[in-house]
């Protein structure tokens, strides 16, 4: 619309210019009962040189108006798209690998009741140890899922980016240079949140390996407790009793 517009006003102006170059009056002179027109071209030079002045105008407020168009078209938005379904499908890996993940509601309670440390096993609700030790390699096989889902990101990425330059190099004016440069923070901001998952499957892979090895450990200290407080078998032999008779 604001093309169109300009268009048609750049058209008159150049109509108006047409008219006045020609609009000069002619010099005529009669010599034996004709008429002559006789060209006077310091008259002509005066006239041009007042066109000149009074179009100079004109021609600057044609040229700001195309720096208007041009600062004001935009077009250099929509490259960045969310990738929140990728997000969320990351952080489901691990659940998906029958692991401990933190994307799980009441992961707290499942986290006491495969790791409940000063527990016996027999305990209500308390995991046994295989089925700890599964739940610890499931969940850093899906800590690992996910690293790999996010490198396979990296070609669409890259797609991405190949794109946010051409539009940096092509942009048309102050508006689209404007919005290529949010574009290119949108995508920062996506890479600080990819980041930040990496950083939540690390955590969580360490806190389930080292619950893991904690757990471990009370259990063993529980088991050889067990051993040594086991009350003595009454059908056990005492050293005389089971010193042999001598003849």
């Amino acid at each position: 619309m604001k093309s169109k517009r300009f268009s048609r006003f750049l058209s008159t102006v150049l109509v108006a210019v047409g008219c006045s170059l020609f609009a000069y009056v002619p010099a005529h002179a009669q010599f034996g009962g004709g008429t002559q027109i006789v060209f006077d071209p310091t008259m002509f030079a005066r006239q041009l040189q007042q066109l000149q002045q009074e179009t100079a105008p004109v021609t600057n407020l044609a040229q700001q108006l195309q720096y208007m168009i041009k600062n004001t078209t935009g077009g250099g938005g929509g490259v960045w798209q969310s990738n929140q379904t990728l997000l969320t499908n990351l952080g489901d890996l691990i659940n998906q690998q029958e692991g401990l993940s933190y994307t799980v509601q009441g992961v707290t309670q499942q986290f006491r009741q495969f790791y409940p440390g000063f527990n016996t096993a027999t305990t209500a609700g308390v995991q046994s140890p295989q089925a700890t030790t599964e739940t610890t390699l499931n969940t850093l096989n899906g800590a690992l899922a996910s690293v790999q889902a996010q490198s396979q990101n990296f070609q669409a990425e890259q797609v991405t980016l190949q794109s946010l330059e051409l539009r940096n190099q092509t942009a048309v004016g102050r508006l689209q240079a404007i919005q290529v440069g949010n574009e290119i923070a949108l995508a920062q901001v996506q890479q600080v949140q990819m980041l930040r998952q990496l950083v939540m499957a690390m955590m969580n892979s360490q806190n389930v390996a080292a619950a893991d090895q904690v757990n471990s450990q009370v259990q063993d200290g529980l088991e050889a407790q067990a051993v040594l407080s086991a009350p003595v078998r009454g059908d056990i032999l005492t050293t005389d009793e089971a010193t042999p008779t001598q003849p």
